[in-house]
């Protein structure tokens, strides 16, 4: 048999308390084994006393990881020469802790989980979202909301009755998607941060940050804040007027609906709106969720809710669709302009770039220009940016290679695949 390391093997030529880690942490994510009597190399040195062995790892593995993992004990002969190995199975009552630590697995390396995900961990162990958690908060008030369902679900008065139906107390407690949805919560995470910037500089022209709040007030909110910067405007072509969007007001709606609901809320921090002449960036604090991968986040034929409370709540206020539809919804509202927002997703957040339609990049200098198309347009071929600054393919080409060499913008692959974006 080959013997290599990797995220579900360990390799160990002798026992030590050290592989308690790895225990803990394919316990918590993963099956793993390990391999004592195998050097880091793969070379099978064995071991001695097996069965004394045997029963000193098992006693200790049972007197040292809490809760009591799953796993088997295994003895094998490679070689000539005894090889104990122990097959771990992913536990369902974690965390599993060590020493008071629990742990994780990255590549072949063990590590201690941090705050964030060891807190994500016994929420996945519990088989709990975060607005799911009970809550300790008694005297939560529901002025906004209890006007909101009237309005849009006709229930005149929030009781009991409505409250666990809507999912929003457990056992005569409510919970963290009550305290989102109150006047009045505490979770300090729970935010919206508003600016509005001038465009090439980060002098701010504007600046709230929506807090203490339900949840529902910020999108009405941050509506209200759309329509100031951004609402339609009408234009006479030929004999007709036609009203003109800014940005696809569908478009913008779905990504702060996305960005309030889907948002990680163990993550302390807050949605981000940042407003420019060109563009609306958004920052939703959380990657994508377990179990979504980037081909069906963008086809939109699965949804996983990350808070399914407040998920199925916006849906029933018509505030979003129930079926993951709402990033096709943003690419499809710029598709009639021809034109495409931005995605950038990473572990900790999800960013959103919405270009306004309309803008001019031609009454800017070149470099300004091809500067502020870039911040729009992240990863834009030349002949993109040629067409919207309405210059030359030899000029563009030559004030690219400089912004590049200066380090201004980003060149991205070679030949005919090159692709530039902002710093």
């Amino acid at each position: 048999m080959e013997y290599k390391e990797s995220k579900n093997i360990e390799l160990k030529e002798k026992f030590s308390k050290s592989l308690l880690k790895t225990i803990s942490a394919f316990s918590n994510y993963q099956d793993g084994k390990i391999y004592i009597g195998v050097n880091d190399l793969g070379e099978v040195v064995g071991v001695e006393d097996i069965y004394i062995l045997k029963l000193n790892v098992e006693n200790t593995i049972n007197d040292s990881i809490t809760p009591r993992p799953i796993y088997k004990l295994n003895i094998l002969e490679d070689e000539g020469k005894m090889i104990l190995e122990i097959e771990v199975y992913k536990g369902e009552d974690g965390p599993y802790y060590y020493d008071g630590k629990a742990y994780a697995r990255y590549d072949t390396s063990t590590v201690p989980i941090d705050g964030i995900n060891l807190t994500r961990l016994v929420l996945k162990s519990k088989n709990l979202s975060f607005d799911q958690v009970k809550t300790e908060e008694k005297n939560l008030k529901f002025g906004f909301f209890e006007k909101y369902i009237a309005e849009k679900l006709k229930i005149k008065q929030l009781d009991e009755a409505v409250f666990k139906t809507l999912g929003l107390v457990q056992d005569g407690k409510f919970n963290n998607g009550a305290a989102l949805l109150a006047d009045n919560g505490q979770i300090e995470q729970s935010y919206v941060d508003i600016a509005r910037f001038k465009l090439y500089t980060d002098e701010f022209l504007d600046r709230v940050k929506l807090n203490s709040n339900s949840i529902l007030k910020y999108y009405e909110e941050i509506l209200s804040y759309f329509y100031k910067y951004y609402s339609p405007y009408q234009k006479v072509e030929g004999f007709t007027r036609i009203e003109k969007e800014r940005v696809p007001i569908d478009a913008f709606r779905e990504t702060i609906a996305n960005a309030i609901v889907h948002r990680d809320y163990i993550i302390r921090s807050g949605v981000q709106i940042a407003m420019f002449d060109n563009r609306i960036e958004v920052r939703s604090p959380g990657g994508l969720v377990d179990g979504i991968s980037e081909k069906l986040y963008f086809e939109g034929l699965t949804s996983v809710p990350r808070n399914p409370i407040i998920s199925y709540i916006f849906f029933r206020l018509g505030i979003i669709e129930q079926f993951g539809t709402g990033v096709k919804k943003i690419i499809n509202s710029y598709k009639k302009y021809n034109l495409r927002p931005f995605f950038e997703i990473e572990k900790e957040q999800i960013r959103i770039v919405l270009p306004v339609i309309d803008y001019d990049y031609t009454k800017l200098n070149i470099i300004e220009g091809i500067v502020a198309f870039l911040q729009a347009y992240p990863k834009s071929t030349r002949i993109e940016i040629q067409e919207a600054l309405k210059m030359e393919k030899s000029f563009i080409i030559r004030r690219l290679n400089e912004l590049a060499d200066e380090g201004k913008i980003v060149k991205i692959g070679n030949g005919p695949t090159v692709f530039y974006s902002a710093r």
